[in-house]
Order: C-alpha cells, then structure tokens, then sequence
C-alpha cells in the first residue's frame, strides 16, 4: 500500500471515496472509538493524531489536531473535515 503524508491545508484538494472503507463492524467501533480517543487528546492535549484515509487517488494520511468528531466527519482545525466512512486508521 502506498501512502501519501499531505498537510490538512490540502485536504480541499482530494475527494474522498464514497463507499465505507471498513467491511468488518467490530473494525468500525474500534475507529469510532479511536476517534473518540483522538478528540480528547486534540481538545484537552493539542496533540495531533495521524487519521490515514482513501480518496480517488489513493491512500493517504494526515497529521493533524481532531477538534470534533460528528456522526459523519471528523472536524479539523480550520474547517477542514474527513468523512468517517473514508478513514481506515487513526494512530493515538
């Protein structure tokens, strides 16, 4: 698997894949929980996370501060956001 490290300033640059990228529901609790993990750590911390996602173009990731995490986006610092569905991992 290829992986393109992009700065969350270019997100408006990739369109996301529209389908989940997660098959498996015990998969996708564990993302929602990470998430979960990576708002706290971004709200109470600053720290940033790495979230790794698919777009038409392939696989990429960011390292970036989660600010808010909703029932479809991940809500980033400057009004950039990722749909939940897209991300494959998120590294705490």
């Amino acid at each position: 698997m290829e992986l393109t490290i992009i700065p969350k300033e270019d997100l408006n640059q990739y369109q996301f894949v529209q389908q989940e990228v997660l098959t498996d529901e015990v998969d996708r609790a564990k993302r929602k929980i990470l998430l979960d993990g990576a708002m706290a750590l971004g709200n109470d911390y600053k720290q940033k996370v790495s979230i790794v996602f698919e777009t038409t173009e392939g696989t990429c990731a960011v390292e970036t501060t989660v600010w808010a995490v909703t029932s479809n986006h991940v809500e980033l610092k400057a009004g950039k956001d990722i749909p939940i569905t897209a991300i494959k991992e998120v590294v705490l």
